[in-house]
């Protein structure tokens, strides 16, 4: 039972989980003996018991609702078209708003290849030869009619039309993220990072309640900017589609702001807020009083707070911790020199997006008409990019004196030099140039050897003392080529070995290659 609460955000059973849990060790004693051939795919028994909760919990997310797999097929829909990445079912024969043997299929391999994503590659049709999924549809099936609803659970997730309270949204973002059945990997993932967080020294010097306020916050910042294996989407894209497109509050919860998390100065009060200045920009937030309460030595003027705001309908709210200390010159300084901090509240999307076309029809001028170069190590970069970045201040036909400052801005995020290294050619790694229309400019290291360009001599395809069999699967998998980049590459190039192991591997890759690049690359598919 405590297993499987623990995927839930309640502690002591409802009356439904005796059933379910009764559910649950019947789906566990068919994949008890479930062993593959493949000795790197078979589950231990641990693993085996987290996936008949897994299961378990994709039944009473049906049953119960509103629910996360019918946010994740409505999602694919609007995206693909279809209800399932791999199997495309026949929509006459596929019910959303119930179970599909489809959906077991797809379960599947999601839970094993999360399990497994550090080892090898998952075929979608990895149960083709199995009865098993047969086996688990037929016991929800049988049991679909009769299964109570989990009445917490979806007292949970449903929301008034009229909520405001953010505390309350968050809430359910983070067991969402954290804890719910679908994407409790990610809970699994942030264990390992905190597990990391303090290293010894650390853990002896600082004092247990401000690494209890660290963690919280840490737990609140990766809720608010990881990105899902699921669609590469985040926790409030999954919350909106959960409460789905008609309720009042879908907009609202996509349109929530990014947190800010940063350095800020205690200004005072106005009517019901507390007046905060970013340090880094002077950025002025109105935070409501709802959200946080001062600590009674804070000062006007004098008391920082290290805090996090998310903008929520309309007004700032603190979300996670904050940590507040006096007033200190040298860590204002510091602020206001860090690139990082300074970035915090940048551009208009809108206006980056414009001047990064702009920047996107120079690289085209400049690179031949090509959006792709390939260089031969980071000082190649460097110079490519400084030669390139005078080229495009010239067409946007400023003065002599803009140009030289605005080449001095752009070049703060090139390559740090290393003026006392004398480059070696045998050491050099080479790299690609990409430009993109809406992102601008990416760069990468290391994969030249995989891309057949006839402009880059460093690919090893016609080598025959190498096996490149499989090996371009290295670029879906690397989170440093973006996804606009990759589908950029694989619409350009014939890459040899671009294929899911098994028949017809390389078809059904390239008809789900969006969903399996949103899947791998979820760390960087967005440029």
């Amino acid at each position: 039972m405590q297993k499987w609460l623990s995927f839930h955000h309640y502690s002591s059973p409802q009356q439904s989980d005796f059933y379910y849990l009764k559910l649950c060790n019947e789906i566990f004693s068919k994949l008890e003996d479930d062993d593959f051939p493949d000795e790197e795919l078979s589950l231990s028994m641990e693993e085996k018991k987290n996936l008949a909760c897994f299961i378990t919990g994709y039944f009473e997310d049906v049953i119960s609702g509103p629910g996360l797999w019918k946010a994740f097929i409505t999602q694919v829909y609007e995206l693909y078209g279809t209800y399932l990445p791999f199997f495309d079912p026949d929509p006459e024969k596929y019910y959303p708003e119930e179970i599909n043997p489809e959906d077991i299929h797809f379960l599947l391999w999601y839970y094993i290849s999360m399990v497994r994503d550090n080892d090898t590659i998952i075929s979608p049709t990895i149960y083709e030869w199995s009865e098993r999924p047969e086996e688990i549809f037929e016991i929800l099936e049988r049991e679909y009619e009769s299964a109570p609803e989990n009445l917490k659970l979806k007292q949970f997730l449903t929301l008034s039309p009229n909520e405001d309270d953010y505390i309350e949204i968050n809430l359910r973002m983070r067991w969402i993220m954290i804890d719910s059945w679908l994407h409790h990997f990610l809970g699994k993932e942030f264990d390992e990072i905190a597990a990391d967080m303090f290293s010894e020294d650390e853990d002896e010097s600082l004092p247990e309640e401000a690494r209890e306020v660290y963690l919280y916050d840490s737990i609140d910042t990766f809720v608010h900017t990881t990105y899902t294996p699921l669609l590469a989407r985040k926790g409030k894209d999954w919350l909106a589609y959960t409460l789905g497109p008609d309720h009042p509050l879908f907009k609202p919860v996509l349109d929530m702001d990014e947190k800010k998390s940063g350095l800020y100065l205690y200004m005072g009060k106005e009517d019901e807020n507390l007046l905060f200045q970013h340090i880094a920009t002077g950025t002025e937030l109105r935070i409501t009083s709802r959200s946080m309460q001062l600590p009674a030595d804070t000062e006007q003027g004098k008391s920082f707070s290290f805090s996090g705001f998310v903008k929520w309908k309309g007004e700032w709210w603190l979300s996670g911790a904050q940590l507040g200390f006096g007033y200190d010159a040298d860590l204002i300084r510091k602020e206001k020199e860090s690139e990082e901090s300074r970035m915090l509240f940048g551009k208009n999307p809108d206006l980056i997006r414009a001047e990064n076309r702009q920047l996107y029809k120079s690289f085209l001028k400049f690179n031949n008409g090509n959006p792709l170069a390939f260089v031969e190590s980071e000082e190649g970069a460097n110079r490519f990019i400084h030669d390139f970045l005078e080229h495009h201040n010239k067409s946007l036909n400023r003065s002599a004196r803009k140009r030289r400052k605005q080449l001095e801005l752009d070049e703060q995020w090139m390559l740090p030099e290393h003026p006392h290294d004398i480059p070696d050619p045998e050491e050099s790694i080479p790299g690609m140039i990409y430009c993109d229309p809406d992102a601008g400019i990416e760069l990468v290291f290391g994969y030249n050897s995989y891309v057949p360009d006839t402009g880059n001599p460093w690919y090893e395809g016609d080598d025959d003392d190498m096996n490149h069999d499989h090996e371009a699967m290295v670029l879906l998998e690397s989170s440093h080529i973006s996804g606009k980049w990759m589908h950029y590459l694989v619409e350009k190039y014939d890459f040899p070995g671009l294929e899911f192991p098994g028949l017809s591997g390389h078809e059904l890759l390239m008809y789900n290659l969006d969903f399996v690049m949103r899947f791998w690359k979820r760390k960087g598919y967005h440029s």
